[in-house]
């Protein structure tokens, strides 16, 4: 099968489509026919080798999300038909014509979703969910604070957080505003400032939340921390 590989790390230049064995699925996997895959920072950051494929597969397949169609099952799986719509995300593979998947891993498109928009769900949505419902606890009422609103997580979140009831203020450039604003944002701040803390409060106490110690937001997301 064709994959796009990585034999050193760098540019877009570095991305050499290959001729590969295609993948056999084991007795709890699936093998997934993928339609479609999406890019992300993540993805980038893994071409650089600044997020390297823990799979430790040779040679590396890149691509962290997929959308595609059920091609074969191992023989424990259930749940499955050939031919369902499928998405997910991977540690790696999904820059290729075929992967395998743990049949609980892969997730049901539905079927209002075309599978070119699938491919782009799975990893932002997931990891916004994940972050801000199933870690943090967000709930109907509640604040969330998204830092990098323009993000592909961050726009997952707003419009999560809009869903769910929650309020969400987010951080962003002064051009990626209105996007945020027309995804649903309470509070969009722009990042530039030294004081956006202090338009954060203000805009809080305008919607009528309270600031001080121990009150203002519930949930804070930021994506872009670190050294």
């Amino acid at each position: 099968m064709r994959a796009i590989v990585l034999t050193e790390h760098g540019g877009p230049e570095v991305l050499t489509v290959s001729e590969v064995d295609p993948p056999v699925p084991g007795p709890d996997e699936i093998l997934v026919d993928v339609h479609h895959t999406a890019v992300n920072r993540a993805d980038v950051l893994q071409r650089l080798g600044r997020y390297p494929d823990p799979r430790q597969v040779q040679p590396e397949i890149p691509g962290l999300e997929y959308a595609g169609t059920v091609a074969a099952l191992g023989g424990r799986v259930s749940g499955w038909t050939v031919g369902d719509h499928v998405m997910g995300i991977e540690a790696g593979g999904c820059y290729a014509e075929q992967l395998v998947t743990h049949a609980r891993a892969a997730l049901t498109v539905p079927p209002t979703v075309p599978l070119e928009d699938a491919a782009a769900i799975p990893e932002v949505f997931i990891t916004a969910w994940d972050a801000l419902v199933v870690q943090a606890g967000l709930t109907s009422g509640r604040w969330a604070l998204v830092h990098a609103g323009a993000s592909g997580v961050g726009t997952a979140a707003i419009q999560i957080a809009r869903a769910i009831g929650a309020h969400v203020a987010v951080t962003c450039s002064a051009g990626k505003a209105d996007a945020c604003r027309s995804l649903g944002a309470d509070l969009v701040l722009e990042r530039s400032p030294a004081d956006w803390p202090t338009a954060l409060r203000d805009g809080l106490e305008a919607h009528g939340q309270p600031t001080g110690v121990d009150v203002g937001v519930d949930v804070v997301l930021d994506v872009i921390g670190g050294d």
